[in-house]
């Protein structure tokens, strides 16, 4: 079982791949090399946090950081070709208010999975320092939850009454802010809440699903609203080179509290890469073409592809198509149509 970095491109920390003889466990795949940078200083994550939140204990001391390497680079390739421009429909009016309410749940969909993926990314460079033998450890998976400002995260193994944490880290910003590591027989359980989140996740890697790339999935776990409530998990394909990201392979699966697999939806179908080549110095990025004729409006993946990619998206929705402008989580009617 392998756990790598997540890293995404545009917005958010860069981090080097571990080497690979870095101790594996399992949870993340590498979903592209990270390009641009929070901060023209990133905080090395290795070292203690000058301190604490009140109340919080004090971190725990740990060997140095794994020695980095860089990643090779992929074989040059032929740039994806973008899809065809569908002929658009004319206006059809205002949106309605339930349009218009799915809209904004998709984006702020779109933003918590790239939350959640930020977090993946930071938390498990943090982990990889502290925890030397993941695998070793029992470590079986990871959730996370928004926590105030930030989010919390838990790397977790099986124990014989349920799931136990093996590190817990709060992250604010790019920053870890608190960290408990748990390496002995007296690892706390996680409580009702996050526990339905791990059985979640365990409960879709049993699944059919096929990633897009010959890598494994990137599973982001969406905090349900009660520990009773559904629990949707999202299996996203990892990007395999720079500046492509994939816009099918993606799945999201919803799981009821008996811990049964209910509906999955899959987004976009075969391998079609979303080319995203870097813009010219001093010029804007343009908006990236996806035709989406299976999807009534953007879905929360197109958000989460504008974002992950740094690009607005211009998505030709439903058939006949309709032109939408995704640009992160805000998803508007293109009307007139976008560039016209």
């Amino acid at each position: 079982m392998r756990l790598l970095p997540l890293l995404l491109t545009a917005a958010l920390v860069p981090m080097a791949a571990p080497a690979q003889d870095t101790p594996p466990a399992t949870g993340l795949s590498d979903l592209n090399a990270a390009v641009s940078e929070l901060d023209d200083n990133p905080e090395d994550t290795s070292q203690e946090p000058a301190a604490a939140p009140a109340g919080q204990p004090p971190a725990t001391g740990a060997p140095a950081d794994p020695p980095e390497t860089e990643p090779a680079e992929p074989p040059a390739a032929e740039p994806a070709a973008q899809p065809e421009r569908p002929r658009l429909t004319p206006p059809a009016g205002p949106l309605t208010g339930a349009q218009r309410a799915e809209l904004a749940a998709a984006g702020q969909r779109g933003q918590l999975l790239i939350a959640l993926a930020r977090a993946g990314i930071i938390g498990t460079q943090d982990m990889l320092s502290r925890v030397s033998d993941p695998e070793g450890a029992g470590i079986a998976g990871w959730i996370a939850t928004p926590e105030g400002n930030g989010m919390r995260i838990i790397f977790y193994a099986r124990g014989e009454s349920g799931p136990v944490a093996v590190y817990r880290a709060d992250i604010l910003g790019t920053r870890v802010t608190s960290r408990d590591v748990f390496l002995g027989a007296d690892r706390p359980a996680l409580n009702p809440l996050e526990a339905r989140m791990a059985a979640a996740r365990d409960a879709t890697d049993g699944l059919e699903n096929q990633a897009c790339g010959g890598q494994p999935f990137n599973v982001f776990v969406i905090p349900p609203a009660s520990a009773s409530a559904p629990v949707d998990v999202y299996q996203i394909s990892p990007a395999t080179q720079r500046d492509r990201f994939p816009l099918g392979g993606h799945f999201r699966s919803t799981v009821a509290a008996d811990g049964t697999v209910g509906d999955t939806r899959s987004f976009a179908e075969g391998c079609t890469d979303l080319a995203a080549p870097a813009a010219p110095a001093g010029q804007a990025r343009q908006p990236l073409d996806v035709a989406a004729p299976d999807d009534a409006l953007p879905t929360e993946i197109h958000a989460f592809l504008s974002l992950w990619s740094g690009r607005p998206l211009r998505v030709a929705a439903g058939d006949p198509p309709r032109e939408f402008l995704v640009a992160g989580e805000a998803i508007t009617a293109a009307n007139p149509p976008v560039g016209r």
